[in-house]
This record gives structure tokens, C-alpha cells and sequence, in this order.
């Protein structure tokens, strides 16, 4: 457990930091803007595109992989869904909502900065490849079901442009793409590239954890903690385990299933407000949702790498 609090302390730490200077008006809205966008569409695109390059990845279907995440993902959503919907009370668009909330990591500003650190270099590729897919598989799926829910044909019919759009636009797409691309010709990364690469993927874990605790500070704990719960239960606790007992159960070797057990176990990602906003479906839901599952992380995922590592 100690060898874990020396990994996450710092990880948690910057975000404290992030949190407080936002708190105290040292760091602005505006200010966090700007360092999101440099996160999100530079700085980590050059790391997957850097990272992607110089990998040596195994010889090793990625199938295995990808049903051991995504199969519990989805049977989270539909638990967290039908739990809102028929014993908490909620309408059926909003009970979509938190069953997103429960089953949508915060795979970028929290994943990208702490797996590696727990669990070493070699769970770069198999997290990249879940990575590379995370966003646009939930956004299609999610948002496909809602609008049969809400029976928008308008909102069905503009789907597969939404989606293509999605993926051209998305930098992270687009750094894992090109890096594929570029890694065929065989032509590597020239010295002075890879200094310049090393330089700013250094500073990916600092300035996405710091954007992270920035945005804890503008979200508040509302009324709707029961939903908040639920999610943090699902999200936190449920869907880690459900991946593991189903990755093992499939056979996948163990750094790859850890790798999508801490995804997994990886708090609520800000999807959830966005679409609640979007549909405008109780926001206060999502940001007390988002609120407790990151602070409650600091715990969760802290007993997910120690159990992982005395397996």
C-alpha cells in the first residue's frame, strides 16, 4: 500500500493544488480554458502520436481486450440505468444520464497521468488502444439511445454525421492515427523531434491534473446525492470489479487486464455533464455526481492497484 500512496500522492496532489489556486481565484475559468485546450488538443495528442511511434507492441489480439472493457461498460450503463429508472424514480432520459455517469472513465486527465505511473511503460499500448475508442464509442452509443428515447428522427439522421465529424475533429484520433500511420513508414522520430515531443509530454500529467482540480472547483454537491451515490458506487467499485472477473474469466493476460481494471476504476468523466447539459436533464445530478466520484477515487482506485498488485 505504501509503494501506491508514493505513486498517487503526487497525482492527487497537483490536482489539491489545481483545486485550491481555483478556489482562491489564483486561476481563473478563462486560465483553465486555455490549459485544457493545450492539453487536449496538443499536448496529448503529441504523446500518443510520440508514444505510438516508438512502441514495440506485442504480437496479441486486441479482442480479448476491448470485450473485457467494453462489455461490463455497457452492463453498467444498463444497471445504473434501470436502478435510477425504476427504484430512484427519475425519468428515463436522466436515468440515461447517470447510467452514463456510472460507466464513463475519466480516461484522459486521470487515466493517462496515473496508469503508467502504477503499472509501468508497458500499459501504454494496451491504454492507448482502449483510449482510442473510449470517447466516440460512448458518444455514438449514448447518444443513438437517447434519441430513440426521446424520439427525435432529426437527431438519428444527423447521427453518422455527428460521429464522422467527431472523429475527423477529435485531436486525440488524430495524434493516435497519424502516430499508426507514421510508425509504417519505418522512419522513426529525428532527435531533435524527440527532444521536442519529451518536452511538452512532460508536461501532459502536471497540466491535465492541474485543469482536473480546477474543474472540481467549479462543479458543487447539490440535493441529488442519492443519484450521486449510485453512480459513485457503480462507477467506482462495481464496474473495476465487473471488468476483472470478466477479463479473467476470458483469459487476458494480467498487464493488459489491469490496465482495464484501473480504467476501469478511474472516477466519472465529464461526458456526463456535458450530455446532461445537452439535454438538459438535472446538470446539478452530474456535477455532484462527477464531484464525489473524483474525490472518493483518491480511496478507490488506491485499493484497485494494491489488490491488482498482490495478485
Amino acid at each position: 500500500m505504501n509503494e501506491v500512496f508514493y505513486v498517487l500522492a503526487p497525482v492527487f496532489a497537483l490536482g489539491l493544488i489545481g483545486y485550491s489556486a481555483t478556489r482562491f481565484r489564483f486561476f481563473t475559468s478563462s486560465h483553465r480554458d486555455g490549459l485544457s485546450k493545450y492539453v487536449f488538443d496538443f499536448a496529448v495528442p503529441i504523446l500518443l502520436f510520440s508514444t505510438v511511434v516508438e512502441l514495440d507492441p506485442p504480437v496479441v489480439s486486441a479482442t480479448a481486450l476491448f470485450a473485457s472493457f467494453y462489455i461490463p461498460l455497457s452492463a453498467i450503463f444498463v444497471l445504473g440505468l434501470l436502478i435510477s429508472w425504476l427504484l430512484l424514480k427519475r425519468p428515463v432520459v436522466e436515468s440515461m444520464v447517470i447510467g452514463l455517469g456510472s460507466c464513463h472513465s475519466n480516461a484522459v486527465l486521470l487515466g493517462i497521468p496515473i496508469i503508467p505511473r502504477a503499472l509501468g511503460d508497458d500499459a501504454f499500448f494496451p491504454l492507448f488502444l482502449l483510449i482510442s475508442v473510449h470517447g466516440i464509442t460512448i458518444f455514438t452509443a449514448f447518444t443513438l439511445v437517447i434519441e430513440i428515447a426521446k424520439g427525435r428522427d432529426a437527431g438519428l439522421a444527423n447521427l453518422p454525421r455527428q460521429v464522422l465529424i467527431g472523429l475527423i475533429g477529435n485531436p486525440l484520433i488524430v495524434g493516435l492515427g497519424v502516430g499508426f500511420l507514421w510508425k509504417l513508414t519505418g522512419l522513426g522520430i529525428h532527435p531533435i523531434a524527440a527532444d521536442v515531443f519529451d518536452l511538452v509530454t512532460t508536461s501532459v500529467t502536471p497540466a491535465a491534473l492541474f485543469v482536473l482540480g480546477s474543474s472540481l472547483a467549479s462543479y458543487s454537491v447539490s440535493s441529488s446525492v442519492t443519484a450521486a451515490l449510485l453512480v459513485t458506487t457503480l462507477k467506482n467499485a462495481i464496474h473495476p470489479l465487473a471488468v476483472f472477473l470478466f477479463g479473467s474469466w476470458l483469459g487476458l493476460e494480467m498487464l493488459w487486464l489491469s490496465v482495464a481494471t484501473v480504467l476501469a476504476a478511474m472516477p466519472t468523466g465529464i461526458n456526463m455533464y456535458l450530455f446532461a447539459r445537452r439535454y438538459q436533464v438535472s446538470p446539478p445530478t452530474a456535477t455532484t455526481s462527477i464531484f464525489i466520484s473524483t474525490v472518493s477515487s483518491v480511496v478507490t482506485v488506491s485499493i484497485v492497484i494494491t489488490l491488482l498488485k498482490s495478485i
